[in-house]
């Protein structure tokens, strides 16, 4: 018994890993280099039985053969003293692939490619070394990290591996024993046909890459017969009615896979692996599958548990009427395949549960056959269905008319002119009588300017303050520029073109532009009045000379005169 602390060749003992129907795997190290590695050992029980060990130790040789990085490597294998029988190979850190699904369910489909096209790559290798794995199955698949691939594959367990013609020594399976899981085994190994070759495997990813895509079997049941059946007579579900993400591109794939003739499906690891890597370049380049009908419920004519009889194996020594070419099933078993072989069914309808099929005595059973008019792309498939027009046809609208359509652009365009007579109209009648003093004057000076006029005699000659001009905030604001205006002697008052006083000598102002002229009056006391016209298109500086006037003589009886050269201030005319 192997147990803790105990070292088997070169390596000790560290714990346990798990164990299966062969054997039992082991974690050990080596002491000196601390190297870790799995050691497989067959159960003690089985240890006697020389066809258990010969498969132990095929598959050894099977994956030392093959040599490929995505399957697991076999350092050395031997016998303890006890009697062990032992492989050691590397310790992958890592989970299975039943794990990853137990965990995530549906896995995405770029992710499932990926893990699917790692392990057509291990198998493409292992057939080219005429080796067939025959138990792919998500236990025998790990996923680790590696290489920064975070879904780097390692397949596992080839004990049930089979070896093609000319692959070398292999163990030879008993006619009529299943090997394998159920759920992963492809029609012609439910069947338990001798002739199984590379394109189970195929079949088998095919179901793998289903149940990664989709989180559920195609094929599933309550018991071993049942699952067989349906893998031999059954379709599998549309993979896109499960999950609607799968592309068509790889529904296809899926499809192909799990086609029940082998002839109908990839025929090459290599040739899956490159669908899978480009699955929209495989559907450009390939014609689309159409799987054969599924046997109808009851209409193989056999069950589980005929199948489950049928393929039981010989009985010691074999029994009359029972050679190997019958398989054994006794007389209601075959009485049942007879039966649902020569009932009428279309001869595509997907073969029954066995081929090569024998009466008892070595008669073969009648075979159907296709017609004979004409052949098909694919051997096992249905016909394409000629196409048809499926136009959607819509019934005509209620009050649809075939006369074309009236011009309608003169009778809008006659609306539209008088709506717009109409506006003008009103807008005249309503804003037209309205206060004239709301419009703005004509001459832009007289726009700045609003103050009435300002009587001069009146006006006291000390006024300082800039006068008040009040702008209409409505009125557009007209471009002004700088007036300077200085006189000779300083301090004349001056009067805008309205009358209003601007203020006195040096002055400047801004001033509206313009092509008109404006009058400025200028008033200094003993001074004659000055009039000048002003043209201001920009910047404009004016200098006036005053005239002194000349002085009034004095009225009669009004007193005596005032002497000469006063310059008293005078009221002018």
């Amino acid at each position: 018994m192997i147990g803790t602390g105990q070292s088997i060749g070169n390596y000790r003992i560290l714990s346990k890993i798990g164990t299966g129907g062969m054997g039992a795997v082991y974690l050990a190290e080596h002491p000196l280099i601390g190297k870790k590695v799995a050691l497989k050992v067959i159960h003690r029980e089985l240890s006697g039985n020389k066809e258990v060990v010969q498969r132990f130790y095929q598959e050894a040789a099977a994956v030392n053969k093959i040599g490929n990085e995505h399957i697991v490597e076999i350092h050395d294998f031997g016998q303890t003293d006890d009697g062990d029988h032992f492989y050691i190979m590397e310790y992958l850190e890592g989970k299975t692939l039943a794990h990853v699904m137990t965990r995530d369910k549906v896995l995405p489909v770029m992710r499932a490619l990926h893990i699917g096209a790692q392990i057509a790559n291990a198998l493409g290798a292992a057939h080219a070394a005429s080796i067939i794995h025959r138990d792919l199955k998500p236990d025998n698949i790990m996923v680790m990290a590696r290489l920064g691939d975070p879904d780097f594959v390692k397949v596992l367990d080839f004990g049930l591996a089979k070896m093609l013609a000319g692959g070398g020594p292999q163990v030879r399976t008993a006619v009529g024993v299943v090997l394998g899981t159920p759920q992963y085994m492809s029609p012609e190994a439910c069947e338990s046909k001798p002739n199984v070759d590379h394109r189970t495997d195929i079949y088998a990813l095919g179901i793998l890459l289903f149940q990664m895509m989709t989180g559920v079997l195609p094929f599933d049941g309550e018991s071993m017969g049942e699952v067989l059946v349906k893998q031999v007579t059954a379709l599998p579900p549309a993979p896109r009615g499960i999950n609607p993400s799968i592309p068509p591109s790889v529904e296809q794939i899926l499809l192909r896979c799990l086609a029940k003739p082998v002839d109908a499906r990839f025929q090459t690891m290599q040739a899956l692996r490159e669908a899978l890597l480009d699955p929209e370049a495989y559907l450009r380049t390939s014609p689309p599958i159409a799987p054969a009908r599924s046997v109808p419920p009851g209409g193989a004519g056999v069950d589980a548990r005929t199948v489950m009889a049928y393929a039981q194996p010989p009985p010691p020594g074999g029994a009359p009427g029972h050679d190997a070419k019958t398989r054994i099933g006794g007389p209601a078993a075959m009485q049942a395949v007879q039966a649902a072989q020569a009932a009428p069914q279309p001869w595509h309808v997907a073969k029954t549960v066995m081929s090569d099929r024998f009466a008892p005595g070595g008669a073969p059973l009648p075979m159907m056959e296709p017609p004979r008019t004409g052949a098909l792309p694919i051997p096992g498939l249905a016909p394409p269905a000629p196409p048809t027009n499926n136009t959607m046809r819509i019934a005509t609208p209620h009050g649809y008319s075939s006369r074309s359509p009236r011009k309608m652009w003169p009778i809008v365009l006659v609306l539209g002119l008088l709506l717009g007579l109409g506006g003008g109209i009103f807008a005249v009648a309503y804003f037209g009588g309205s206060d004239a003093a709301t419009t703005p004057p004509a001459d832009a000076a007289q726009a700045v300017a609003t103050t009435p006029p300002v009587d001069a005699a009146a006006t006291p000659r000390v006024v300082d303050a800039a006068p008040v001009v009040t702008i209409d905030a409505a009125a557009p604001k007209p471009a002004t520029a700088k007036l300077t205006i200085d006189s000779t002697p300083k301090g004349a008052t001056v009067i805008g073109p309205d009358g209003s006083v601007l203020g006195k000598t040096p002055l400047k102002l801004d001033w509206p532009t313009g092509a008109r002229a404006q009058e400025l009056e200028l008033r200094l006391a003993g001074y004659k009045k000055k009039v000048v016209d002003v043209v201001v298109k920009g910047n404009t500086a004016v200098g006036v000379e005053l005239e002194k006037a000349a002085p009034r003589p004095p009225k009669p009886g009004s007193g005596s005169a005032p002497p000469a050269g006063s310059d008293l201030m005078r009221p002018e005319d």
